[in-house]
């Protein structure tokens, strides 16, 4: 972010400005960061559960093909079904990789405003286990899930 795009998620972010008073003002910060970190554990359960859907439907998929490929007694009818059938599982791999896309960038997002919030707090959890894990830039420390999952709608599509 640019200088200018950070003052203006800060203003953004604290639209009544960045003094926080002891007491009332410090305990909304907390509550409003907890619930923030709850949306995004949240956000990472419906990822799971996309990515659990897409697996078991190209699994679908692939089975219903090795199925027609060994059951159906016709050349034709069993090129035909199986190339629907690989053509479906590759317009499901489109919209796989779209949607982890989408929830990255959200959970970029999250992340970034859980960041700004953590400089108002007395610890900054979330900012130093990235920093910890060489910020998704050492992949002796953390690969990114990102990258897995689109290794695996690759394959998928290409099975």
């Amino acid at each position: 972010m640019t200088s200018s795009d950070e003052s203006d998620f800060e203003r953004i972010l604290f639209p009544s400005g960045t003094v926080f008073a002891e007491g009332a003002r410090q305990s909304t910060l907390f509550e409003q960061y907890r619930l923030f970190v709850d949306s995004s554990e949240k956000l990472v359960a419906r990822r799971q559960t996309v990515n659990t859907f897409f697996l078991s439907i190209n699994a679908l998929l692939l089975s219903a093909a090795g199925f027609i490929v060994k059951d159906v007694p016709q050349e034709g009818a069993s090129f035909a079904g199986v190339l629907a059938l690989g053509l479906a599982g590759i317009l499901l791999c489109i919209a796989w990789r779209t949607l982890v896309r989408s929830y990255s960038q959200l959970n970029t997002g999250k992340f970034a405003v859980i960041h700004a919030l953590e400089q108002h707090l007395p610890a900054a959890l979330f900012k130093a286990e990235w920093h910890a894990l060489g910020e998704g830039r050492d992949k002796k420390k953390y690969i990114p899930f990102t990258k897995t999952e689109d290794r695996i709608q690759f394959v998928f599509a290409v099975l």
